[in-house]
């Protein structure tokens, strides 16, 4: 699975990350409503003090091979889980934490509107993003999440989308 990189010119052997810098209602907004609404960082984001999100890591198993499909995806949190993995941001045992359930909060291309997808966040220790496991439904990413994408699948999704 290597390839070249347009942007350094190196040949590397794991996919890149397709990454979404904000969950979808970030898009759907103004700039004007960015602006006023919106407390969005790398990680986190809050929308209008009433909806909250994490940046987490969502792997798809790459069939016959031990490398993944990558998302830095953006998934919800009730406020109080929020609070609560933030007041560890910093704890080494933050992992401890365990899964918080939320929704998938990103439109993810090629695959069917995303927003009916359960999930649980799951904290890992600082300076890792969270992992996000998907529940188990008949939705094309929750199969994908579950059974795994064919190497020449995980090629051309990154391809399309990331244009390498």
């Amino acid at each position: 699975m290597s390839w070249v990189c347009a942007s350094c010119g190196e040949v590397h052997d794991e996919l890149p990350v397709v990454a979404f810098p904000a969950p979808y209602v970030w898009y759907a907004a103004s700039e004007a409503e960015r602006e006023a609404d919106f407390d969005l960082t790398s990680d986190t984001c809050i929308w209008k003090n009433e909806h909250f999100f994490v940046r987490c890591s969502l792997d798809l198993p790459i069939i016959g091979t031990n490398q993944v499909l990558g998302f830095g995806i953006w998934s919800t949190l009730s406020e109080a889980n929020f609070d609560r993995y933030l007041d560890h941001w910093d704890d080494p045992d933050r992992a401890t934490l365990g899964p918080m359930f939320s929704w998938l909060a990103n439109v993810v291309p090629d695959y069917p509107d995303c927003s009916t997808i359960k999930c649980n966040v799951h904290p890992l220790e600082p300076d890792f993003r969270p992992r996000l496991e998907i529940e188990r439904s008949d939705h094309l990413l929750s199969r994908h999440y579950h059974e795994g994408v064919t190497p020449d699948y995980a090629a051309a999704y990154v391809h399309k989308h990331l244009g390498i």
